[in-house]
């Protein structure tokens, strides 16, 4: 099942995992989802569906967004280090919603506009079963431009990896889309 319905899996290998980001010295961990290469359009509030049934483990329904100033600390901090760490990395995922599955296998849903208010940590959810909404939060544009860079990142967490690290564009397609189609 993809997150957003209609979807599918994106021509541009920018939009897949393991595609650098430069802003941010590091690499794109997840899959994302835009208007312009995923199938269907994916405006801002567009529903965001679970992948798979599981237990929900995050849920930023209090989140703030960045200001200014904490945008520019967080950019010179990832340059002097040459990499993105882990906190600023949470950052930049904005307002997100953790699922468990159990198996070590998490999907996160990052850059959510809103998140029902029925989501909460603890609560099980179906495949299918509404857990956010499109937006911007967490990214650059998020606090320079509001409104410009509405879509989903969903990550597919193995352990303490992501589905498709270090992997050839090919195999990463192949493994999503063996994902998404249930397999």
């Amino acid at each position: 099942m993809v997150p957003i319905a209609g979807a599918c899996l994106a021509s541009d290998s920018n939009l897949l995992p393991d595609a650098p980001r430069v802003y941010r010295f590091g690499v794109h961990e997840g899959m994302d989802f835009y208007s312009h290469d995923n199938c269907v359009a994916v405006p801002e509030g567009a529903d965001v569906l679970a992948v798979k049934a599981g237990t929900v483990i995050r849920a930023d329904h209090g989140f703030v967004e960045m200001t200014a100033a904490e945008l520019d600390e967080l950019l010179t901090r990832v340059e002097t280090q040459g990499y993105t760490d882990a906190d600023a990395l949470d950052r930049f995922r904005g307002r997100q919603v953790w699922v468990d599955h159990g198996g070590g296998i998490v999907t996160r849903y990052s850059h959510l506009g809103g998140i029902p208010e029925n989501i909460e940590e603890g609560n099980a959810v179906s495949a299918g079963e509404l857990i956010g909404f499109v937006g911007d939060s967490g990214t650059p544009e998020a606090v320079t431009a509001p409104g410009i860079e509405n879509h989903l990142h969903l990550e597919i967490r193995v352990g303490d990896s992501y589905l498709g690290e270090g992997l050839p564009e090919d195999q990463i397609r192949y493994l999503y889309e063996q994902v998404f189609s249930g397999s």
